[in-house]
């Protein structure tokens, strides 16, 4: 059964399709249709099916190295270019964030939570007109806000970030703590060994 795509941006055909997009076009990463399946949460026979219908399209491109197919967004297609910067905008926070905080110090984990994420997550309303981002640990503050502000420019879009020591987080007594823990949220996938 085919799974509705996230209401931030109802163009796209499926959750899968939107997965597929957002791990090929943000960044321009090679991915083999094995690791898109797993990041989409499908079988690999499902997800063969999308990176082909999308390739018929000229959407992605392909090759093979052994057995392994390894799929990437089709640079030479004449839409790439804005393609790629509508995937990034209305679907990439997350990727785009992660790459940004890979990069510092304190950072033990994070996630996008408010408005986009509830989109993401499949609640209805309106488009979000900005980022909001839960940073839990103790970066320093002028890295986290240089990389927020590199984030803002390539998403073109605010993100407005609260950061939260491990401690707090875990308590879970404020109410403010409490709304977190219970809304929607978007891990932002940290690489394991970058942040600490």
């Amino acid at each position: 059964m085919q799974q509705p795509p996230p209401s931030i941006f109802p163009i796209f055909r499926s959750r899968i399709t939107c997965a597929v997009l957002t791990h090929t076009y943000v960044g321009d990463t090679e991915n083999s249709v094995g690791e898109l399946a797993e990041a989409a949460e499908t079988d690999s026979g499902t997800m063969a099916r999308e990176v082909s219908r999308l390739e018929q399209a000229g959407v992605l491109s392909s090759r093979h190295v052994g057995r392994t197919k390894l799929v990437r967004a089709n640079q030479t297609a004449p839409f790439y270019g804005p393609l790629r910067d509508l995937v990034t905008i209305t679907l990439g926070p997350a990727q785009v964030l992660a790459e940004e905080l890979s990069r510092l110090n304190g950072v033990e984990e994070a996630a996008v939570f408010g408005s986009w994420a509830a989109r993401m997550r499949g609640e209805p309303g309106p488009a979000p007109v900005d980022i909001d981002l839960l940073v839990i640990g103790r970066p320093d503050r002028d890295d986290l806000h240089e990389a927020t502000a590199r984030a803002r420019s390539r998403l073109a879009r605010e993100v407005n970030t609260v950061v939260i020591t491990r401690a707090r987080w875990e308590a879970n007594e404020d109410g403010f703590i409490r709304e977190l823990h219970s809304r929607p949220q978007v891990p932002v996938p940290i690489p394991m060994g970058d942040g600490e």
